[in-house]
């Protein structure tokens, strides 16, 4: 490459890592920034400063379509690249005023969340404060509003990024736009890799912890409601076995209301936590359960595995293309609660040998995934093809 790149990471979410939508545009942005090149971003809160409850974060897209819009259109001569999520720019780069490289990123695809969505709407639903359902609505409005953004985007764009080949599959064979997107996974920095490998406590340590992990916030989308027959089949058979909840968002009246326990020395739930204690945190885990049913790529699956931690997942979009590459049988078919279940308890009984083996072949699968690559492969697909120099 012949001179620094000029970038625009561009979201409609804050800029923070501790998001897993963010992380990646954050994360990526350290790195080519590392290499040299210039980044700069434009997210939620630029759009509208005046806005600070984070309550309506996600609301109003088509309004920061507007004025991501008139951003890039008064800045557009600056930059070379422009990285922005599917739907923040559903505008013709001759509207924009661009003559660089549109790329629109998937951390997810819109179209298989609105699969999940829809059946999910129609199941019934806990009694809800009117606060909550008065929020739900307004989403449900925002997002019908919304939903054309997104192919509009992937179709404006020069090229689609998506983090799994199910996506890929999708854009290719429903949308017919797969001669322009390419598949990149996300990483993690060589530092972090080298954090949670050097925080691993002996396979004996774990084993006797007996100890089932979670990342994630707790909504049915990344499986609470599958989570009380879980536990109470792992606890028939691993009456010692103890549960960590991290990152639910909602406290744990709520987490343990909706599991219908009581309180208890077992079941840990941090609704929030800082994302540099996380290797501590697993440290001393035994397994990784991670039942959710739809992702675009895992975050907290591949810093399970960077733990060391065999972690058992639904065979989805997202998490299987990470696992696949440790044992096959830790994917388990969607809702199947019974094998998800009995795959856990198999892990919590391993020999020490075995889960030794396993352990340090999650680790092997974690380091193959590392954002200086990652980040170098992407700016090399972006040049080479699209004649940036």
């Amino acid at each position: 490459m012949n001179r620094p790149l000029k970038i625009l990471m561009l979201l409609h979410m804050p800029w923070s890592r501790n998001l897993g939508g963010p992380r990646v545009q954050v994360e990526l942005a350290d790195e080519f920034q590392a290499m040299g090149h210039e980044v700069e971003k434009f997210d939620y809160n630029d759009a509208f400063p005046e806005v600070t409850s984070s309550s309506l974060v996600n609301v109003f897209r088509p309004h920061f379509s507007a004025r991501a819009k008139a951003f890039v259109q008064a800045n557009a001569h600056r930059f070379d690249i422009i990285d922005a999520h599917q739907g923040n720019l559903p505008f013709s780069k001759q509207e924009l005023g661009f003559k660089g490289l549109l790329v629109a990123r998937s951390v997810g695809l819109y179209a298989f969340y609105e699969r999940f969505a829809k059946p999910a709407a129609n199941t019934e639903q806990p009694t809800q404060k009117i606060k909550t359902r008065l929020a739900n609505l307004l989403r449900s409005w925002e997002y019908q509003r919304s939903s054309k953004l997104y192919p509009q985007s992937l179709q404006t764009s020069d090229l689609i990024n998506v983090p799994n080949s199910d996506e890929l599959d999708y854009i290719s064979n429903v949308l017919g736009l797969g001669h322009k997107c390419v598949v990149i996974p996300y990483g993690l920095s060589s530092e972090r890799q080298k954090a949670f490998a050097e925080a691993i406590q002996p396979a004996q340590v774990r084993l006797a912890n007996k100890q089932v992990v979670f990342i994630g916030c707790w909504g049915e989308r990344k499986g609470s409601r599958d989570w009380a027959k879980i536990i109470m089949r792992v606890r028939e058979q691993v009456p010692e076995a103890k549960f960590l909840f991290l990152g639910t968002v909602f406290g744990e009246k709520k987490v343990l209301e909706e599991l219908n326990l009581p309180a208890c020395d077992w079941i840990q739930i941090v609704p929030s936590f800082d994302g540099q204690t996380t290797p501590e945190l697993l440290s001393k885990a035994t397994v990784g359960a991670f039942p959710s049913y739809i992702e675009g790529f895992s975050f907290a699956t591949l810093e399970k595995l960077a733990a060391g931690l065999p972690t058992v997942v639904y065979d989805v979009p997202g998490p299987k293309h990470q696992l696949c590459y440790v044992d096959n049988s830790l994917l388990i078919s969607p809702g199947d609660t019974e094998n998800f279940s009995n795959k856990l308890i198999s892990l919590l009984k391993l020999d020490t040998s075995s889960y030794s083996q396993l352990s340090q072949r999650c680790v092997e699968v974690a380091n193959k995934f590392l954002w200086k690559e990652i980040a170098e492969n992407t700016l090399n697909i972006y040049t080479k093809n699209y004649q940036i120099n």
